[in-house]
């Protein structure tokens, strides 16, 4: 007796349109057969011979798919003949089949996987009437291109097709060209597609360490049926350069210190100190209508030290601003040194929300007469003096003159008020006054 397998095995392609590019990744193992082809005797096995009804029309392999689905289809057939000479150069026996139809077919998204695996003898038996003598794991993954910008070390290495979700992919491993010259397993984020974490993530502050220059990496695809693997169409270089310090929280706008000057502030906060011979250099752009940018550059500072704080390392801008709206660009450059893969000195080039410096509030006032002098040389005449307007937390004082026509005298130097926002001003003969009324920095009533 023998039988007779037949296999065929058909992928087709359909594009859907030309929406973006795919690669498809296969594997296969086939079980090998248990007596040499074209072998006469009961119990024979035909396996393997491709010469009829058997065919892969995408082996094992990779593939780029011009779209964004591909159909899978697999059909196959198994034959029984119990003709003892194969070919009928004897009596003719019966023959029948198994497994007519279509086994598997659908059409594979994004990050789809599909995994079967061939658990009976190998080398096949002809016993048996298993309809899927073969291994099979394919996935289909979007195209990755390499980052056309450099990446610094806490940036997502791929920030394609990051779109919230971590995909896993069973059988998928990334690899790295390490300093050893050889490539080696990424020590986590397996299955990870993309590879959406950061240096950081994947070799911590040591990162520098691992591998010369710039960061080549590559993928592998595996099964746990066959020790052969697919690698990625793509060794992706990625160019880097090294972090400038992060901001922590938003710009801190300080106001002008008086309603009438240009003198704002702003501080900034960020996640680590300066290192030796490495300068902060920030760029102020101020909100400019008439640019297509919406801002312009207004001018630059660059300290070389920062001031401790609570929260990580402050720097307060020096110059004065006036009040407007504004955003800051910065980077760091190092004097001298050398940042894997990128340019010499510079870092990354942070950007930070806009930010808005405000004048301080005007100093607005009111006097007014509590009660004239009673009798005459009695000098108890009453001023109130109410402030209506200022900025919180500054101490308020006044000043008195005579007026005589044009001529003014003074009467009593600066005073501070007797109450936070207010002051009663005693003691006063007929006369003529006038008040000036300023605060703790030297702002005055307009």
């Amino acid at each position: 007796m023998k039988i007779k397998l037949f296999f065929t095995f058909f992928l087709l392609l359909i594009c859907n349109g030309l929406v973006s590019q795919s690669e498809l990744y296969v594997l296969v193992k086939t079980p090998q057969n248990n007596t040499p082809t074209g072998s006469t005797g009961g119990g024979s096995c035909r396996i393997g011979d491709y010469r009829d009804g058997y065919n892969i029309s995408h082996s094992q392999g990779r593939y780029l798919i011009a779209g964004n689905t591909v159909n899978v289809k697999i059909d196959y057939r198994e034959g029984y003949n119990d003709d003892p000479g194969f070919g009928c150069n004897g009596r003719c026996g019966q023959y029948s089949e198994y497994c007519d139809g279509v086994e598997y077919e659908r059409t594979f998204t994004h990050f789809f996987r599909y995994y079967r695996r061939y658990t009976g003898p190998d080398p096949i038996e002809c016993t048996s009437n298993t309809c899927l003598p073969i291994s099979y794991q394919a996935v289909l993954l979007p195209k990755l291109t390499t980052p056309a910008d450099r990446r610094c070390e806490r940036q997502p290495i791929f920030p394609q097709h990051s779109d919230g979700v971590n995909h896993n992919i069973t059988g998928l491993s990334w690899q790295y060209f390490s300093a050893a010259g050889r490539w080696e397993n990424i020590p986590n984020y397996r299955n990870r597609y993309p590879l959406n974490v950061s240096l950081l993530d994947i070799f911590g502050t040591n990162w520098r360490s691992q591998f010369n220059g710039n960061l080549q990496l590559r993928f592998r695809f595996t099964a746990p049926f066959t020790t052969s693997s697919v690698v990625s169409f793509s060794t992706y270089t990625i160019q880097l350069i090294e972090c400038s310090p992060e901001l922590i929280g938003a710009i801190q706008p300080q106001k002008t210190r008086c309603s009438y000057t240009n003198d704002g502030k702003f501080r900034m906060t960020v996640d680590r100190n300066l290192v030796p011979t490495e300068k902060l250099i920030v760029s102020l752009y101020v909100e400019d209508t008439n640019n297509p940018e919406g801002y312009s550059f207004l001018t630059q500072e660059a300290p070389t030290s920062l001031t401790t704080v609570s929260n990580g390392y402050s720097y307060t801008w020096l110059g004065d601003i006036p009040p407007n709206k504004y955003k800051i660009k910065y980077q760091t450059l190092k004097g001298s040194g050398t940042i894997a893969g990128g340019d010499p000195s510079w870092a990354s080039l942070e950007f930070s929300n806009s930010f808005t410096i405000q004048p301080s509030n005007q100093i607005n006032y009111t006097a007014q007469i509590l009660g004239d002098e009673t009798c005459y040389l009695e000098n108890d005449g009453k001023i109130k003096v109410e402030l209506t307007q200022g900025e919180q937390g500054r101490i308020y004082s006044y000043i008195m003159y005579t007026v005589n026509g044009t001529t003014t005298t003074l009467y009593k130097n600066w005073t501070g008020f007797s109450g936070s926002f207010e002051t009663t001003i005693n003691g006063l003969g007929k006369n003529r006054y006038k008040v000036q009324v300023r605060d703790n920095k030297n702002c005055y009533a307009e």
